[in-house]
């Protein structure tokens, strides 16, 4: 699964936030630093086991926890935005699979996740 399908909606978004200046302050400030570390992390995760089938729950859970804290601090700027970030949260916590469309998900290790 292509890298630019997770992280482009969220760099575009981080682009929006970053950009909106007269929007800062600190709850601004400290949901992009949360949302920023669990991009950061994640990406660390999938380049490090892409090609493989290795599967770390104990770092996953850890991505789950990054995401709930993103999306907690996230909800002052926006609640579509808190929303999406918890069904990432979700999506590590519970190896749930992203459908086609980005848009639902589904439990199990045999769903697609493109």
């Amino acid at each position: 699964m292509p890298l630019s399908v997770l992280f482009s909606p969220l760099q575009s978004l981080l682009g929006t936030l970053q950009s909106e200046r007269h929007y800062q302050d600190e709850k601004m400030d400290a949901a992009l630093a949360a949302i920023n570390k669990a991009l950061i992390q994640t990406k660390q995760y999938i380049e490090k086991s892409q090609g493989t089938n290795l599967i770390d729950r104990a770092e996953e859970y850890n991505l789950s926890q990054l995401w709930s804290d993103a999306a907690a601090k996230a909800r002052y700027a926006s609640t579509d935005l808190a929303e999406r970030l918890q069904n990432k949260s979700l999506y590590w916590a519970e190896d749930f699979k992203w459908s086609r469309g980005g848009s639902a998900w589904q439990s199990g290790a045999g769903a697609d996740p493109s």
